[in-house]
């Protein structure tokens, strides 16, 4: 594939881009081990705060409920120790009125006698309280009923009425006496129907015996209304609900009824109520005790759904707590805490950015830049650039003497081949190509008498008429190919194409005519004549002739020998530039000559038309 093909992308950006995605990799990096980490411990946090609050909630409801099943525990001692007889209407009054009064939570404090009689105090949900007795009748034949109402005053009750009427309750086919006659334990039971007809209610319900002799059954009843209020008045964490089921996920309780109302089964829960729905999903009777579930909710987000068996019967509490309860702070912070780290990278990266586009970007272009203006051969313009960086610095200066040497290279060979040799145009080694060139070469006349006359003061002149011939050449496009003593040699359509390279060289010889004619003259015996010129062009071998240890790049052939003979001619027509015919027709008429005749040349045998150029013939 050709390297040309590739992408390319500037130095600064591609620094910035790596150290960018160095310093946010890392960061990302970072935050990814630490957020899974603090996830982790989030959740073993949660859990663990999910966990005691689950505790809390069932240890104050079995405090409750254990309340419950002692006041029935105080009345059957009471009776089983015969402070007070079943049948001593007074005192049992009071008795229950006590407990009653004592415990907020429970309903009803009952007593069902073997004959079918019943006596209970009674909780009215407007604060009063009733004392309700029925009465013995025969089977089928309704009971007589008596309701006394009483009325709560600080530090004591006031009757307020008594109701007479009939009743159809019969205590010894309630699920709470039979199973209460039949346990030596406490047994609870969950009854529908009570005394004063429909009324849900957990019962736990003791048998009395004295001296071996049944007596009864003493029960303590707290509605399934009154548990949920039981539930509701717990601490529980902030939206959170608490449910107490039965085994086949029956409601007896929740700490917030919907509407007042509670819900007999947890598919009755409206599907708005995500908790409920949760709690649904994860809640088993076949799971063990102790268990936790976390339910996805679109609403809420994860819920923990825990389970515990409560010490009565096969009930459950199960409370649902969404996990944004312990964690919405947590979360918020950790939310929070990815914006600050973000930060962090971004303002770590954009200063590793402004450090590497000082030490690295920046000093590199420069250095891009200065190999460039080598590599275009403009020395002058190659210097020193200080860099923060000993390496870079160091560079610098190192393309600095580079340049430097180059140049001084360039002052030994022609310009227009040390460039090629450069950029790698042009390759080292020995060889040539014929090419259609014209050469030009020019001398002092009279160097050898000024050399005498001046000696070693000559000098000034020679660089003086070598720098402005020089000038001259490249003005036009030519390339200097060598100095012989006093003359200059120059070509013109190599190494580069040159299309009017013989108009250009004449054009280069009247401009060193004209320069030398402009400055005072060397000595007063050369003043008319100052230089000599020949140009002759033709086709030669041009190249890099030599061995392959020493090269010298040059045009060789008769071209460049009839050149130097009709610098020979000018002196002997008396004249300052003499042309080859060949010459001047490569300059298709573009300049104005005068003939100088056909001249002989040492070995060739035919003579040469040559022509000059007069400073008053010249055109533009």
């Amino acid at each position: 594939m050709n390297a040309r093909t590739f992408p390319r992308i500037k130095m600064g950006r591609a620094v910035t881009a790596l150290l960018l995605l160095a310093v946010l990799s890392t960061a990302a990096l970072v935050h990814l081990v630490w957020y899974r980490t603090a996830s982790r411990n989030i959740e073993t946090v949660v859990a663990s705060l999910d966990a005691q609050s689950t505790a809390a909630v069932r240890n104050e409801l079995s405090s409750n409920l254990a309340l419950v099943s002692s006041s029935a525990e105080i009345v059957r001692s009471v009776f089983f120790q015969g402070a007070i007889r079943p049948d001593d209407e007074v005192k049992r009054e009071f008795l229950f009125l006590s407990l009653l009064r004592e415990q907020p939570a429970i309903a009803w404090i009952g007593f069902g006698f073997p004959d079918g009689r019943f006596f209970g105090a009674h909780a009215l949900p407007d604060g009063e309280i009733e004392m309700v007795e029925i009465g013995w009748a025969p089977l089928s034949k309704p009971r007589p009923l008596r309701r006394d109402l009483y009325k709560p005053i600080p530090g004591d009750i006031f009757f307020e009425n008594r109701l007479k009427a009939e009743s159809v309750y019969v205590p010894e086919g309630s699920p709470w006496y039979r199973l209460g006659r039949t346990s030596a334990e406490p047994a609870w039971s969950l009854v529908n129907i009570l005394p004063n007809g429909f009324e849900p209610a957990i019962v736990v319900s003791k048998k009395v015996e004295v001296f071996g002799h049944f007596e009864g059954v003493v029960m303590v009843a707290v509605s399934l209304h009154r548990l949920s209020a039981i539930l509701g008045g717990l601490k529980m964490p902030e939206g959170s609900k608490a449910f107490v089921l039965a085994r086949d996920n029956a409601v007896l309780a929740t700490s917030e009824p919907s509407d007042g109302m509670v819900a007999a089964h947890l598919k009755d829960f409206a599907a708005s109520d995500a908790l409920a729905a949760a709690v649904a999903m994860a809640a088993s009777p076949e799971k063990p005790d102790g268990s936790r579930t976390l339910v996805a909710s679109k609403a809420l987000g994860p819920i923990f759904v825990s389970s515990g068996k409560l010490p009565f019967e096969d009930w459950r509490l199960v409370t649902a707590i969404p996990r944004a309860t312990f964690a919405r702070d947590i979360d918020a912070n950790t939310e929070r805490l990815i914006f600050i780290i973000g930060g962090i990278a971004v303002l770590a990266a954009v200063t590793a950015i402004l450090f590497a586009r000082i030490l690295f970007a920046r000093p590199l272009s420069r250095l891009a830049e200065q190999l460039h203006m080598i590599e275009r051969f403009e020395l002058d313009t190659v210097e020193h650039r200080p860099a923060l960086l000993t390496e870079l610095d160091h560079f610098s200066s190192a393309l600095k003497r580079m340049s430097s040497g180059l140049a001084a290279f360039a002052r030994f060979m022609p310009v227009e081949v040390v460039r090629p040799l450069v950029d790698g145009g042009l390759k080292p080694r020995p060889g040539g190509e014929l090419r259609d060139i014209t050469v030009l070469f020019a001398d002092l006349p009279g160097f050898t008498e000024l050399t005498e006359e001046f000696g070693a003061g000559v000098e000034p002149s020679l660089t003086r008429f070598l720098t402005l011939s020089i000038a001259a050449i490249h003005a036009e496009g030519g390339t200097v190919d060598k100095f012989i003593g006093d003359a200059v040699m120059a070509i013109w359509n190599a190494p580069g194409n040159v299309p009017d390279h013989a108009l250009r060289a004449c054009r280069a010889a009247a401009a060193i005519r004209d320069a030398m004619h402009a400055m005072a003259p060397i000595a007063p015996k050369h003043d008319e004549i100052r230089v000599r010129i020949g140009i002759n062009t033709g086709v030669a071998l041009v190249g890099n002739i030599g061995s392959t240890e020493r090269l010298s790049y040059t045009a060789i052939g008769d071209v460049v020998n009839l050149a130097s003979r009709l610098v020979g001619v000018a002196k002997d027509k008396g004249v300052e530039i003499a042309l080859s015919d060949e010459t001047l027709r490569k300059t298709r008429d573009l300049i104005q000559t005068r003939p100088l005749g056909c001249v002989g040349i040492r070995g060739r045998i035919a003579p040469v038309r040559v022509h000059t150029i007069d400073p008053a013939v010249m055109a533009d």
